[in-house]
């Protein structure tokens, strides 16, 4: 028996007040429901108790906080699969290896004889502009009412290796945990820079292309 669609909503209403605030895991999860609904309907049962069943079904014991908490974990893992498979293709595709041979070239050009004044502005910009617009879109994201669990973790992506490589800049300095001189210290950053640049790039094409994905899943839930 198919559901109509204010029964559907029902469910997806009663699927958001239990916990799932995320839609996109919501519509995961709504469209598990919707068929196991409509086969409990099918059999002579009472659409509030097929619901009801159907959620038990699932593993609801009161609310969905907690396979929320396990999908996300889901969608994680997949994510930074994608994000590391995305990083190996920038090195093993001629098209995007080119691109980063001529990035390192020309950034080392500005490292070995620009002025130290020219070099550290450049590298504060090459290295911060996609820190900031990662935690932006995360911010943004995570704050929605409606948000997307893709979407925050794909936008996080973006300004995780800085989270790693931060760790490097801060404990190799002349006065870190392992001291290193002045000249030392500034090719550490050329370094961190140019990994943190390539794997940033990488966080952004992953998000880009989720943001396309996530586009079709918003319009079927609008359809709703």
């Amino acid at each position: 028996m198919e559901l109509t669609k204010e029964q559907i909503q029902y469910i997806d209403h009663r699927l958001e007040n239990e916990g799932v605030k995320y839609w996109d895991i919501r519509l995961e999860m709504l469209d598990h429901v919707v068929l196991d609904v409509e086969k409990r309907l099918d059999l002579g049962g009472n659409f509030k108790n097929a619901v009801m069943n159907s959620f038990i079904f699932l593993g609801w014991d009161g609310n969905f906080e907690q396979l929320t908490k396990q999908r996300l974990f889901s969608i994680n893992s997949f994510v930074k699969k994608l994000y590391f498979l995305k990083i190996k293709n920038l090195f093993t595709k001629l098209k995007s290896l080119v691109f980063i041979i001529l990035f390192v070239t020309t950034y080392y050009i500005f490292y070995k004889y620009s002025s130290l004044k020219v070099y550290k502005l450049i590298t504060l910009i090459i290295l911060f502009t996609p820190i900031i617009f990662g935690i932006i879109s995360y911010l943004l994201e995570f704050s929605k009412r409606g948000k997307s669990g893709h979407l925050t973790y794909s936008s996080f992506y973006i300004f995780f290796s800085f989270l790693i490589l931060n760790g490097v800049i801060q404990f190799v300095k002349p006065d870190g945990f392992i001291p290193v001189s002045k000249d030392t210290h500034l090719f550490v950053w050329f370094l961190i820079t140019v990994l943190n640049t390539i794997f940033s790039f990488a966080g952004i094409l992953v998000h880009l292309d989720t943001s396309e994905k996530i586009k079709n899943m918003e319009l079927k839930l609008k359809s709703i």
